[in-house]
């Protein structure tokens, strides 16, 4: 049975006081990238010059978090991607804002990714293969939130993934659509791969 998990909102002005302190923390005299790891690859929320393959070591891509808005409810969560640190690495898509879109770029960016507070706003640097080392704001996971799900094994995963739906549509779709950009992006992730079989036999199981 999966757990009720209710959303967790953090209050206006802590985000804005987050929002202040990533900005502040921004490279000097650097152009401004973000490195996404899930949904900003294939739907970005900004305006951006540059389109990169790019390479963050000391992390990974996990379905770690709860998602109980965009792709589940509080009733039928499903779960998200994070950044876990750890010992591995994590390719992704890096992207260089336009400097007039900027203002903008960070009001979208935080109105999606940093609404609950499940997600750390961090400076990182990435490898890009025709820009080289370039520091990047990217979101690593809070492990002391309560949306923090943490590992689990395979089976439970997709039982949790098969079936839940949020605002940005089905749980399944999130995931599929993470499996096809890394695919472009020449990274084969077993993990993965072997999880979207799992949820889509369950789907299908479902629908008969």
């Amino acid at each position: 049975m999966k757990p009720k998990i209710q959303y967790t909102k953090l209050p206006p002005e802590e985000t804005h006081r987050l929002l202040l302190e990533t900005r502040a923390a921004r490279p000097k005299d650097q152009p401004m990238w973000v490195f996404g790891f899930g949904s900003l690859m294939w739907n970005p929320c900004f305006s951006y010059d540059v389109k990169a393959s790019a390479l963050l070591r000391g992390y990974d891509r996990k379905f770690h978090i709860w998602t109980t808005r965009a792709r589940g409810t509080p009733d039928n969560p499903g779960l998200g991607l994070c950044l876990e640190d750890c010992m591995g690495m994590c390719r992704g898509i890096a992207y260089r804002l336009l400097e007039d879109d900027i203002e903008a770029a960070w009001e979208r960016l935080w109105e999606r990714e940093m609404g609950s507070g499940v997600y750390r706003a961090s400076w990182v640097s990435v490898e890009t293969e025709d820009h080289g080392r370039v520091p990047a704001l990217t979101f690593i996971v809070n492990r002391d939130h309560p949306h923090y799900a943490g590992p689990m094994p395979s089976e439970q995963m997709a039982e949790i993934m098969a079936g839940a739906c949020g605002s940005y549509g089905p749980c399944r779709d999130y995931l599929a659509g993470t499996v096809e950009e890394m695919r472009k992006l020449n990274v084969f992730d077993q993990d993965l791969e072997a999880l979207l079989a799992k949820v889509d036999a369950l789907e299908n199981i479902k629908q008969e």
